[in-house]
């Protein structure tokens, strides 16, 4: 069917087994590591961001970089941000056919064909606007007949099989017009050969019948190159059949009802089922009746197996593993549902899945830098020496953690230490390597040399208030200072043990109540308290009470003075955690930002704050992490871009715990929360992708939306999309409107930011929200505009590349021309009623 000698030098014996060894334990290496298949997380589209319908069979992004979803109520664009709808009207004949998509393909000039039913609709998205009748243009390029079945190969080229005139290949490039009359010679089309599916392979494209029978054809010579019976011989049965080929040209026939049968070349046999080839060929705990849907290959090479009820397997063809990944209860990283029909790899390397009743999937390799432990409620972490973590918990003691297995080396309980308190929430490693450890009702906890030492008020010489340590630090020379709930701060002298506190009632601090403690870039201690902030100088003991200059806005929002934590940092900029969100003030300037819900921050409540080994920042709320990234601007003064992190990429749902924060050396972020420990690779999330374009996605006016060709106060607004329009012209009334930005990116909940620039209104560059992307003007005055957009950087810097919009606003009626040549008309017969008047006085 697919039917001189070389004299090597010698070497030493020894030298040989040594390079021989080590070659083989490179081998190995690489063997090992190609072997591993990564733990998949996925991120969801579904009705709650507007998809139409939950149950998907087609998706597709297109050259424009817009994602489709074809599903059985309505054809939906996705822009990363927005979902927009198309649906099936009576009275338009411009709309779409009927409301079911079964398939979309991207024609030769980014035209979108729609499979519907036993028909076709081609969608244009210059104007918006769907043919239904897209026989009249297949017609003029001399294929005639009625559309039965159509595909679009990637190149673009149309294979068609009519119902009354054979099956045509159309190159539109080269223009070459092939025809294959029907026939029912072995060579030729029969035309009672019901066209199911089409796959491309290295001979020509391979053809599926409604009744199993294989054919392929070169549609640039127009032949028939071979028929194969197999699979209709063993069904004889009518059905929807799919076909593909895969990297080792084998082919795959798939019956959603009937099984699976697979075509091995290397071989010259039919397997006739999923199962049956992967025994054959060495994969292990191989399940039993996989019913298959779709395979498609990663970028990766791993081979992508869509099943019903068993979610998705993934399988390493080269070390014959695999590994299924499936629907789990509770994590929205997980797959939507266990039955996957359809598998897509865009453009950009990323998976698509349609799920069969619960929307879509896209496989994101940026979430695997995100990890969730269950390992308790977490309160504190540090890194000793060796790089090990230590973890406290709010209900059992403390985990020593091996880096890179993330298991439990060791585990210390009050019982196991003979202490009085199991909840730890404050830790710090010190310069000589020792640990110590921060308890409610249970003292100081130091780790040292293998040994354990618990300081409490109770101790000869203790200058501890109560037992409740909120945190622990180190100044410059070693001396170690905690901070005591109720009892202020006191400092350990490294050398003699000696304790000194500081409280309100020895010292000039305003409260005893103090959340954290930690050392600023300048060296000053800082505390965190009831009333905002103190910083103690750790030589000669000045204290500074902190407090914000008080803004004169009306409108500004009262900020808690309850500080959850404060940290100094690298910048010397002082970020307060509290109720209202995070506070950063600068120590010099004295210029005071807050960042709370409204400014783009996941939630309002911020618990914690750390810096990162990159030097941007982390803040953690409740049920969210965002990592903010501080920009100084010219003058002097601070701007700051923030990107969000939720449970949907990876984290747990929270709560988070307050101080709960923590970077390791090698950059690995670590949060903890009620439901365990999240890890954050922060070196692999880099600043964002700076060759995205930004796209005019869409236009409101007055919270209404323009459509292409439609009328607006007697004006058509859009001839063509927005963005391939390029400009819009509004009358004077229309002056409110809102431009959707989108790119072409087309990830789902892309947190790409914009940055845009009025030209001949403003000068200045103006982030969009964190929380909306969309650009909106309130009574922009007549006049011509130029909107310029760019991608905002996670590192707050603006992308290369530009798009722009050319607006214009009319001037109202009474200032337009033949307004104006109204007014002079009417100064000029005012002037000569003026002279006749005159003249009758005299």
């Amino acid at each position: 069917m697919y039917d001189k000698n070389y004299e090597r030098p010698t070497m030493n014996s020894k030298i040989v087994k040594r390079l021989s060894f080590l070659l083989t334990l490179l081998c190995v290496a690489m063997v090992a590591s190609a072997a591993v298949i990564p733990d998949m997380r996925f991120r969801r589209v579904d009705t709650r961001e507007g998809l139409s319908n939950s149950m998907v069979n087609s998706i597709l992004r297109d050259s424009q970089g817009y994602v489709w979803f074809g599903t059985g109520y309505g054809l939906n664009r996705y822009d990363g941000y927005r979902i927009r709808t198309f649906f099936s009207y009576d009275k338009d004949t411009t709309s779409l056919r009927n409301n079911r998509i079964d398939e979309i393909q991207e024609g030769y000039g980014g035209r979108l064909w729609l499979k519907q039913g036993m028909n076709y609709s081609v969608y244009d998205p210059v104007t918006e606007k769907v043919d239904r009748q897209p026989s009249r243009w297949l017609n003029q390029q001399g294929i005639k007949g009625s559309i039965e079945s159509i595909h679009l190969d990637s190149k673009k080229n149309y294979w068609v099989k009519t119902y009354e005139d054979g099956f045509y290949y159309y190159n539109p490039v080269s223009k070459n017009l092939q025809h294959l009359k029907f026939g029912y010679g072995p060579y030729e089309f029969h035309k009672d050969f019901g066209v199911s599916a089409y796959t491309e392979t290295e001979e020509g494209m391979v053809l599926v019948s409604t009744f199993g029978e294989l054919m392929c054809i070169d549609g640039e010579r127009g032949k028939v190159l071979w028929k194969e019976p197999y699979v209709k011989n063993a069904l004889n049965a009518y059905n929807d059949y799919w076909v593909t080929v895969d990297k080792h040209q084998n082919l795959w026939v798939i019956t959603h009802s009937t099984g699976t049968y697979i075509y091995v070349k290397k071989e010259k046999r039919w397997y006739t089922s999923l199962t049956e080839l992967m025994r054959a060929q060495g994969y292990q705990d191989v399940p039993n009746d996989v019913l298959v849907w779709e395979v498609c290959y990663d970028a990766k090479g791993f081979l992508w197996v869509a099943t019903d009820h068993l979610g998705v397997l993934v399988l390493d063809e080269e070390n014959r593993q695999w590994r299924q990944f499936t629907n789990v209860k509770g994590d929205e990283t997980s797959l939507p549902d266990i039955t996957i029909k359809h598998l897509y790899c865009d453009q950009l390397g990323r998976m698509w899945l349609a799920s069969y009743k619960n929307g879509v999937a896209m496989c994101l390799e940026s979430m695997t830098n995100f990890k969730s432990l269950p390992i308790g409620d977490i309160n504190t972490i540090t890194e000793d020496r060796e790089g090990y973590y230590w973890i406290g918990r709010n209900d059992g003691g403390i985990i020593k953690m091996d880096p890179e297995t993330l298991e439990p080396v060791e585990r210390f309980t009050k019982q196991s230490l003979g202490v009085p308190s199991d909840i730890i929430v404050g830790s710090y490693t010190a310069k000589d390597g020792s640990l110590w450890f921060g308890t409610y009702e249970g003292g100081i906890l130091r780790y040292k040399n293998g040994g354990w030492t618990n300081l409490r008020t109770t101790d000869p010489g203790s200058a501890l208030v109560t037992n409740n340590i909120w945190g622990v630090t180190e100044d410059r020379w070693g001396n170690i200072w905690v901070g005591v709930l109720g009892g202020g701060a006191v400092r350990i002298d490294k050398n003699t043990g000696r304790q000194r506190s500081f409280t309100a009632d020895n010292s000039e601090l305003k409260t005893v109540w103090t959340n954290s403690i930690s050392t600023g870039s300048n060296g000053w201690i800082v505390l965190g308290n009831s009333e905002y902030y103190a910083l103690i100088h750790p030589g000669n003991f000045k204290i500074i009470n902190g407090s914000f200059p008080v803004d004169n806005d009306r409108r500004a929002i009262t900020v808690s003075t309850a500080t959850t934590q404060a940290i100094v940092d690298s910048r010397g900029l002082l970020w307060q955690c509290s109720p209202s969100g995070v506070v950063i003030y600068d120590l010099k300037t004295k210029q005071k930002t807050l960042l709370d819900m409204k400014s783009g921050l996941f939630g309002s409540n911020a618990v914690s704050v750390t810096e990162d080994t990159r030097n941007t920042m982390w803040v953690a709320t409740d049920h969210g992490v965002s990592n903010i990234t501080p920009m100084k601007l010219e003058d002097g003064t601070w701007t700051y871009t923030i990107r969000n992190f939720n449970s949907r990429d990876g984290l747990q749902p929270g709560p988070f715990n307050q101080r709960a924060i923590f970077c390791s050396r090698t950059g690995e972020l670590l949060i903890g929360g009620q439901d365990g420990l999240d890890i954050i690779s922060t070196l692999k999330l880099g600043n964002g992708d700076t060759k995205e374009r930004p796209v005019f996605s869409g236009l409101v006016i007055f919270d209404q939306e323009v459509e292409v060709g439609d009328e607006y106060d007697g004006r058509v607004i859009l001839e063509k999309a927005l963005d391939m329009q390029g400009s819009i012209r509004l009358a004077y009334g229309q002056n409110q409107f809102t431009i959707h930005m989108a790119s072409d990116n087309g990830g789902i909940n892309n947190s790409t930011r914009f940055v845009y620039q009025l030209e001949g209104f403003n000068d200045k560059w103006i982030k969009s929200s964190a929380n909306n992307p969309d650009i909106t003007y309130m009574s922009l005055p007549p006049g011509s505009y130029t909107l310029c957009v760019r991608m905002l950087r996670d590192d707050g810097t603006m992308g290369e590349v530009e798009s722009r919009l050319d607006i214009t606003i009319d001037a109202p009626w009474y200032r337009s021309w033949w307004a104006i040549i109204g007014y002079v008309l009417l100064l000029v017969a005012a002037w000569f009623l003026y002279r006749k008047l005159k003249t009758k006085t005299k």
